[in-house]
């Protein structure tokens, strides 16, 4: 082999990772899209869990009730395991206590109407 050839061959290779890596993260929208049915049962509520990932601006129940749609989302509800107890935040006047977003939980999330949810924030 060439040193020219090997030198060709070295920039497809360093080519292919470089773009493999950045195509993988752009389907990743497509892999995390959930429907968000306001007919589930009880009271249109669904189990959503967040990937590990996720940017700094989406560490909120607030936050997760602005991105899926505030006229579509009735409240989020996170289990606390130290009392064995729920608590539900609502994004309207006196919806209780917004609380943060732990990486690997799953929050009960109540619609109002059914949405395809693709989280913005991966």
């Amino acid at each position: 082999m060439t040193k020219k050839t090997f030198f060709g061959a070295m920039a497809v290779v360093t080519a292919v990772v470089l773009t493999g890596s950045a195509l993988v993260a752009s389907n990743m929208g497509f892999k995390l899209n959930y429907t968000l049915s306001q007919a589930a049962v009880p009271s249109g509520t669904n189990t959503l869990e967040l990937p590990d990932n996720r940017q700094t601006s989406m560490n909120t129940a607030f936050a997760l009730i602005n991105d899926i749609g505030a006229a579509s989302t009735f409240g989020v509800t996170r289990y606390i395991k130290s009392n064995n107890s729920f608590a539900t935040y609502r994004a309207v006047k006196n919806g209780g206590t917004d609380f943060p977003l732990v990486p690997g939980e799953a929050y009960y999330v109540a619609m109002n109407t059914t949405v395809n949810y693709i989280p913005s924030h991966y």
